[in-house]
C-alpha cells in the first residue's frame, strides 16, 4: 500500500449520508464504510439522535444516501425506539417494511459483556441472517460501560485501556472484514481513526469534524427539526 493509493481508497469508500448536504459535506460525503467513527459530545448534544438518523438511513438504496443495509444498534443506557414514524412520514415511497424492522439492538450493561457481543456479532454477521446485509454498527455509548466498571486509581486506568484498545480493536477488525461503517458516541475523548466532536450552544448546536485521515478540518452549525439534524448555511 503506497501513500498514493491510501488517498484514493476513499474514494471507493460507501458512505452513509446524514441526510443533510452541509453535514455531508463536512464528512467528505458521509460516514464512511470500513472505518470507525466516533461522536464526543456533551450530554444533550444529540448524539443519540444523530445515531439514530444514522439507523435510518442506512436501510434507503445507496441511490438516496443510504447503505441498502440492515444496522445493529448496541445501547447501555436506555433503548432506541423512536423516529420511526418520522421515517415513514420522510421516506414514504421508499421502504415499504416497518423502519425498524431491519435494526437489530442489543443492550449490554458492561466492557466485557461487550466483548462477547461483538464475538458473537462476527458469526451473525458471517451467517447473514438478516434480509439487508448488516453495514452499521452504533455503540451508544462505550463511555457509560467505562464509568460504571472503573474507578480513578492508576490500576484500574491501565485495565481501562487495555479493555478500550481490546474493544476497538475488534470494532476495527469487524469494520475490514465486512465493510462496515462503525460508530460510537463518548462524552470523554480517545484518539481513533476519525473522530467528530458536537457542542450545544443555545438552539444552534456546532459539528467539528476533528481528525479523519481523508479530510480536512470542517465545521458547520445545526437545528434539530421534525426532518432530523440539519446543518445551517452561514
Amino acid at each position: 500500500m503506497t501513500p498514493q493509493n491510501l488517498m484514493l481508497l476513499p474514494l471507493s469508500t460507501p458512505k452513509l449520508s446524514i441526510g443533510c448536504l452541509i453535514l455531508d459535506d463536512c464528512l467528505g460525503g458521509g460516514i464512511p464504510c470500513n472505518s470507525r467513527t466516533e461522536l464526543v459530545g456533551e450530554s444533550g448534544s444529540r448524539k443519540t439522535q444523530l445515531c439514530l438518523q444514522l439507523t435510518l438511513r442506512g436501510q434507503l438504496p445507496p441511490l438516496h444516501g443510504g447503505l441498502g443495509a440492515s444496522s445493529v444498534y448496541i445501547f447501555t443506557e436506555f433503548s432506541f425506539q423512536q423516529l420511526g414514524n418520522l421515517y415513514h412520514a420522510s421516506y414514504p415511497n421508499i421502504i415499504r417494511l416497518e423502519p425498524l424492522e431491519d435494526i437489530y439492538g442489543c443492550g449490554v450493561h458492561d466492557a466485557q459483556q461487550l466483548i462477547h457481543v461483538l464475538g458473537d456479532l462476527e458469526a451473525f454477521i458471517g451467517i447473514d441472517h438478516t434480509c439487508l446485509p448488516v453495514k452499521l454498527i452504533v455503540i451508544d455509548s462505550i463511555a457509560a460501560l467505562f464509568r460504571s466498571q472503573y474507578q480513578t486509581t492508576p490500576a484500574d486506568f491501565k485495565r481501562q485501556s487495555e479493555m478500550f484498545f481490546n474493544i476497538s480493536g475488534k470494532l476495527k477488525g469487524l469494520a475490514n472484514k465486512f465493510g462496515l461503517a462503525v460508530v460510537v458516541t463518548k462524552l470523554q475523548t480517545f484518539k481513533m481513526n476519525s473522530i467528530y466532536i458536537v457542542h450545544a450552544f443555545q438552539t444552534h448546536r456546532t459539528f467539528h469534524l476533528v481528525f479523519a485521515p481523508h479530510v480536512a478540518y470542517a465545521s458547520a452549525e445545526f437545528v434539530i427539526t421534525k426532518e432530523g439534524i440539519v446543518g445551517v448555511s452561514r
